[in-house]
């Protein structure tokens, strides 16, 4: 599954390229693609408070505060592919940046032949990533009924065993599969590691370490036990 995050504050814009995007979705990939509408900024700020899955981002730059939160997303996910949608009344300058790492770019106003070809270009060119990284290298891959998905390594704060199941978890959301811990980290990058023999961390999630307590507090305040077992081998591991 890949997911892809529409935001603009002029729906009946937006409600174009998304009519046009799954056209282009259609024609490249056999993988189920989740599109997720957002119309207004306090409604993004919500949805981003639960650290989602993102792979694609069509942000509309047109908004009073659209650039400020443009800068979030990018700091949240440095890896998430940007399409922007923007026009004359900012200046290139304040979004042609090296922070902000923009994929692809659609003028106002446009043809719907433009759009076609901006799209394509973008959403292409994930599909085309997705083929070339079948070693799965940058992302964990589960197998759903839906067809795969691939969560990025980056956006995992720890894999929980519980219920026969071994359960990703992303921030407040979770895609669980049948597996065991130890399988599971025989498939992992170095910086993952066990912690409890219910859990296993991102390392690079870690805010600090509790030893006398037994905790292993994470970035944006989750937090996931430490064994005695594992307290020597976590030592000096993460931020």
């Amino acid at each position: 599954m890949v997911c892809v995050v529409t935001y603009s504050e002029i729906e009946h814009d937006m409600q174009k390229l998304i009519v046009w995007a799954k056209d282009v979705i259609a024609g490249i990939s056999e993988e189920y693609w989740e599109v997720k509408e957002i119309s207004s900024g306090q409604e993004l700020q919500r949805y981003l408070s639960a650290k989602p899955l993102l792979h694609l981002l069509i942000y509309d730059l047109c908004g009073k505060r659209a650039l400020e939160y443009l800068a979030q997303i990018r700091m949240l996910y440095p890896q998430v592919m940007i399409m922007l949608l923007a026009d004359a009344s900012v200046s290139p300058m304040e979004y042609i940046r090296p922070d902000l790492q923009i994929s692809s770019l659609l003028l106002r106003p446009y043809e719907k032949i433009q759009a076609y070809d901006v799209l394509h270009k973008f959403l292409g060119g994930y599909a085309a990533s997705l083929e070339a990284e079948k070693s799965g290298a940058a992302s964990f891959v589960i197998e759903t009924r839906e067809g795969r998905l691939d969560i990025p390594y980056e956006q995992i704060y720890f894999f929980e065993a519980r219920e026969k199941k071994v359960y990703a978890c992303i921030g407040k959301k979770e895609y669980g599969f049948y597996s065991s811990l130890e399988k599971t980290a025989e498939t992992l990058p170095d910086y993952f590691a066990r912690c409890h023999r219910g859990f296993i961390v991102n390392t690079k999630k870690i805010r600090k370490i509790a030893l006398s307590q037994n905790m292993i507090y994470l970035c944006d305040d989750y937090d996931v036990p430490l064994s005695r077992s594992y307290k020597a081998a976590l030592k000096g591991r993460g931020k």
